[in-house]
């Protein structure tokens, strides 16, 4: 199981190669050419050590800038000819800013609130894609998870001709988590609302992507 954040240490693994190849294929299909990913983000330590016959060096911070880098992702943007931003603010309450919010819940909603202004800003068609650590927030979550709530929030800041795409790894001991973890997400965006799921077993068996198009969405709260 990966660790509590969209951390740089999992830029390139074999579930980015799914979930970019994923978001390349959902743009073509559509014709849309911009994407924002929301990589509910904490950097990690750029100071690591090596042990050499018995001395420690440190590891050149050029090679773990090179190897730990999720911006460096634009330069498949270029390559496939899609604009890729990266909302990638601190996804954590920090201790310096703990005078802003009276809860972690106060956190989250100011984080997605923020992200929905940008997703505002916005004229063309774009891919959304919300990116947890985990996926979907069980009934004890922590900052690896996304609720319902931020979910439906994204929602409402998308326009019709968007697209909301949405990470979830495998829940931890579940056997039947495909489904469990399908019937949690029609929850989250309504239970009428049609959800497409793309995996690629091959590479990456733990993982699925849910897909909907905000024009087919019905916001629970003003039904509309």
């Amino acid at each position: 199981m990966r660790g509590i954040y969209m951390r740089d240490r999992w830029y390139g693994d074999k579930r980015d190669i799914v979930k970019w190849g994923t978001i390349v294929i959902l743009a073509r299909r559509r014709s849309i050419n911009v994407v924002l990913q929301v990589a509910l983000y904490r950097p990690d330590k750029n100071m690591y050590h090596l042990t050499v016959d018995g001395t420690t060096e440190p590891l050149p911070s050029e090679v773990i800038r090179h190897f730990r880098n999720i911006d460096d992702i634009k330069r498949l943007g270029a390559n496939v000819n899609l604009q890729i931003d990266i909302h990638k603010d601190l996804f954590q309450w920090p201790t310096e800013r703990r005078a802003e919010f009276r809860t972690r819940e106060d956190f989250r909603n100011a984080y997605f609130g923020d992200v929905s202004s940008k997703i505002k800003r916005y004229n063309e068609p774009m891919i959304v894609f919300l990116d947890p650590d985990t996926g979907l927030a069980p009934k004890n979550y922590g900052y690896e998870h996304v609720t319902p709530q931020n979910i439906q929030t994204v929602l409402r800041a998308m326009k019709d001709g968007d697209v909301l795409l949405f990470y979830q790894h495998a829940p931890l001991g579940r056997k039947n988590w495909l489904n469990y973890s399908k019937e949690a997400f029609g929850k989250a965006v309504g239970e009428d609302i049609p959800v497409d799921i793309v995996m690629c077993k091959e590479i990456a068996h733990d993982v699925v992507f849910f897909v909907v198009e905000r024009s087919r969405w019905v916001d629970p709260v003003t039904n509309g």
